[in-house]
């Protein structure tokens, strides 16, 4: 069904806990697979991103972790949901994407995040059409009829899923509202596109819009936010032991903050398949 994975050496880097001993050598090597929610940034920033956590990891476990990167939405679930990666960072709607295809896929942990006034930890983001604060044209997504509109990828859930299905609630239909529409395959490209002016407005989430301000400056206004969307996770596919997803679950849910420093998750907590239910209800992929 799926083409064959054929360069995955090209797209991944070894890491090896400790310093290269024989019983280091010995360590069981796992892929570790990250979708591309900031792809637009170097593959190589991207996985410098995830090094610090899964050097962490691999200590902890006594594994040696292999990172790859998808190089998109697709492939990211065909990577999970096939055992190409035996585990995998992933966004919401490829999760439940993957899960559909596999039903023993299993999710270990959700991130959490510290909330806007950092009271506490959540494990929910939000997404925003966002446009450039001087276009006083632009407020709401009434006033986004005739524009040029940016999503992400259509698996994408705060640059997709979710906003289409917010203007689906005002009785829109994309496909003929806004003037031109765009796909720009990864949230960076997308916010790069609004300062640039090459779009007027895009679908994004909170994590993105903040690292666009510190790219760009403060040049951005939020015209409609969406609800809450559960956070990703990080779910193994069935070829990695029962034993390794048990000590992985367990060492994260405890991981060192400083181990996360790079990416957005701030910690890590467990919550059941049926947390993602809400995905699933917005997009309507149903449970195999």
């Amino acid at each position: 069904m799926f083409k064959k994975i054929a360069s995955l050496a090209l797209s991944c880097v070894l890491l090896v806990p400790g310093s290269g001993s024989a019983e280091q050598d010995n360590l069981p090597v796992y892929k570790f697979g990250v979708t591309p929610w900031q792809h637009g940034q170097q593959a190589d920033d991207i996985r410098a991103r995830y090094k610090p956590m899964m050097d962490w990891l691999g200590n902890q476990v006594g594994a040696k972790f292999i990172i790859i990167e998808a190089r998109d939405y697709d492939q990211g679930i065909e990577y999970l949901a096939n055992g190409v990666v035996h585990f995998a960072h992933v966004s919401p709607v490829p999760y439940v994407r993957a899960k559909n295809i596999n039903p023993n896929i299993n999710i270990l942990v959700t991130g959490v995040r510290w909330n806007k006034d950092r009271t506490q930890q959540i494990d929910s983001y939000l997404g925003h059409f966002v446009t450039l604060k001087r276009r006083d044209d632009l407020n709401s997504i009434t006033d986004l009829k005739g524009s040029r509109f940016g999503f992400v990828d259509k698996d994408s859930s705060s640059g997709y899923k979710y906003p289409v299905a917010e203007l689906k609630k005002k009785g829109i239909d994309y496909t003929n509202y806004f003037r031109k529409f765009y796909f720009l395959g990864s949230h960076p490209r997308l916010t790069d596109a609004v300062a640039a002016g090459s779009i007027d407005a895009g679908a994004t989430w909170d994590f993105n819009l903040k690292e666009a301000i510190a790219k760009h400056g403060d040049i951005f206004k939020i015209i409609h936010t969406t609800p809450p969307i559960p956070n990703l996770n990080i779910s193994a596919h069935p070829s990695m032991p029962r034993e390794m997803q048990l000590k992985i679950r367990r060492a994260l849910t405890k991981i060192d903050k400083e181990a996360l420093k790079l990416i957005m998750d701030t910690g890590y907590v467990v919550r059941p398949d049926e947390f993602y239910d809400v995905v699933r209800d917005m997009t309507g992929v149903r449970r195999r």
